[in-house]
């Protein structure tokens, strides 16, 4: 009997020691696998998102010179190509019918001036009526109408740039016979040049005129200013069109380039992160894991920017706090509301 009870109490002894051996190495583990993960501390800062537009350079006039008065031409004095200051005659046409017909309307104008002033001193003297006075002054306006309009066809013979500009190209040559109507060249304005585009609801909202804007053409940034915005949209794309006038003073923009706008929006706050961070949580949502009375938790975010070195972010939730400390290494590997050790990355 003595032995039969000393085994029971041998057996219980051994099944408690095993026991309270087993709830150590439960305790032992738990304490070993605890996490530990490295947190960053982002300041928020402020930050203007680019709206970025393609488009394409064109001339900022561009101007179809037409003969005036019909004739031949006597006198070309211009090249396809090259530059010209305003004022710089291009072409004459023939004036020799032009003079004569100026020479023929001074010489009426200066008959009726003498008829007028005859009929004005009868007319004061009393040997002459108001009606016949009248008739005299008439044919003087008349005569000297046409004095001037004789003058404006000599004066139209001689073909000038409007502009300082570029002979784009040319219609006519020496010795051509032209009608009044007829294309002579086409001049175009490079300076300044505008780059065309369209924005959409969305982005035309945060555009207004004179505006700074920056446009890349090829590899090289010009800086101009927004000159134009149209009141309507497009009824296909309900887009806007808009317009960039940029200095050209060395002619190096041509137009017709393909071009990108630049343009910085609205300024807002907002952190800057490596693009590392941003992880999914269990319902797909993007976000960035915080540490918060040393728990891990899951902060929904908005990406407001890809730079190409990380991401522009704002959040309800992280926008109230000046600075956020986020977790940069072991996110992957931990859940919201996990219990974690904590290393400082300063």
């Amino acid at each position: 009997m003595k032995i039969t009870v000393l085994i029971i109490l041998f057996s219980l002894g051994t099944i408690f020691l095993f026991l309270k051996e087993d709830d150590q190495v439960d305790t032992i583990e738990k304490i070993e696998t605890k996490k530990q993960v490295e947190v960053k501390m982002f300041k928020k800062s402020k930050f203007s998102k680019q709206i970025k537009l393609r488009g394409f350079s064109e001339a900022s006039r561009t101007v179809i010179l037409k003969a005036q008065v019909d004739g031949k031409i006597s006198t070309k004095q211009f090249d396809k190509g090259n530059f010209y200051k305003a004022g710089t005659q291009l072409l004459l046409i023939d004036p020799e019918d032009k003079v004569a017909k100026v020479k023929e309307m001074e010489a009426l104008l200066n008959q009726r001036k003498k008829e007028y002033e005859v009929a004005e001193s009868l007319f004061k003297k009393g040997f002459r009526s108001e009606v016949k006075l009248s008739q005299s002054l008439t044919n003087f306006e008349n005569a000297l109408a046409l004095y001037e309009k004789s003058q404006v066809a000599l004066n139209n013979t001689k073909v000038s740039m409007p502009f300082d500009s570029t002979i784009e190209d040319s219609y006519v040559e020496l010795g051509d016979y032209l009608k009044k109507g007829d294309s002579i060249a086409k001049v175009v304005d490079l300076d300044p040049i505008f780059v065309s585009s369209t924005a959409n609801e969305k982005e035309i909202s945060n555009i207004r005129i004179n505006q700074n804007a920056r446009v890349k053409i090829g590899d090289i940034f010009f800086d101009g200013m927004i000159n134009y915005i149209s009141k309507t949209s497009d009824p296909n794309t309900r887009s806007f069109k808009i317009q960039v006038e940029v200095q050209n003073n060395d002619y190096k923009i041509l137009s017709g380039l393909t071009s990108e706008i630049q343009i910085l929006g609205p300024a807002t706050e907002a952190y800057f992160i490596p693009s590392s961070l941003v992880t999914l949580n269990n319902a797909g949502k993007i976000g960035v894991k915080i540490i918060f009375d040393d728990k891990v938790k899951f902060i929904p975010i908005q990406i407001i920017s890809d730079t190409g070195k990380g991401y522009w972010i704002n959040s309800k939730e992280l926008n109230k706090n000046e600075f956020i400390d986020i977790i940069i290494q072991g996110q992957d590997f931990t859940v919201e509301g996990e219990q974690v050790d904590v290393i400082k990355n300063d």
